[in-house]
């Protein structure tokens, strides 16, 4: 396969342009002229090779030590870049808090309460089924199955 790097400036547009290729795909699609499945394949594929060049650290790290070259916010080709902290996590494992310690317990146990009634309400009749609480008889049913159906790839 011959490929080169610079086929990415193929990618390098404004929102504009970005816009009308997406409304061109769409329009070629409702006219016959472009085989869904193709396109989505073609999508799917794109999708996959931006996941594989945006998740290696390698990459991120050259991305921002370039970036800090021009400063914490600048323009640059058709966009404006800023370097920041994004994705702040804490990690509270070694605060040694004992009051958090049992409010995750307690949490911990809650969700797997949840969980098993939640089990227990999908077995439910879609008719419901009568269960006293207390001293109430109610009625409960199964939760509503709820879904979108798509087309899935396994990119080969």
């Amino acid at each position: 396969m011959n490929l080169s790097v610079t086929n990415l400036s193929l990618f390098e547009t404004d929102k504009y342009e970005r816009q009308m290729f997406a409304e061109a795909v769409t329009s070629h699609l409702l006219e016959g002229i472009a085989d869904p499945l193709k396109v989505h394949l073609q999508v799917k594929c794109m999708e996959d090779i931006i996941k594989k060049i945006t998740s290696t650290s390698v990459y991120k790290d050259l991305v921002v030590s370039e970036a800090m070259r021009y400063g914490k916010s600048f323009e640059h080709h058709n966009a404006k870049f800023e370097v920041k902290e994004t994705g702040v996590k804490y990690e509270f494992d070694n605060c040694g808090d004992p009051v958090l310690n049992q409010l995750l317990d307690h949490l911990s146990d809650i969700e797997w309460k949840i969980k098993e009634r939640q089990k227990f309400l999908k077995g439910i009749p879609s008719a419901g089924e009568k269960i006293l609480v207390g001293d109430e008889l109610v009625t409960i049913y199964p939760p509503t199955k709820i879904s979108t159906t798509s087309v899935s790839v396994t990119l080969k």
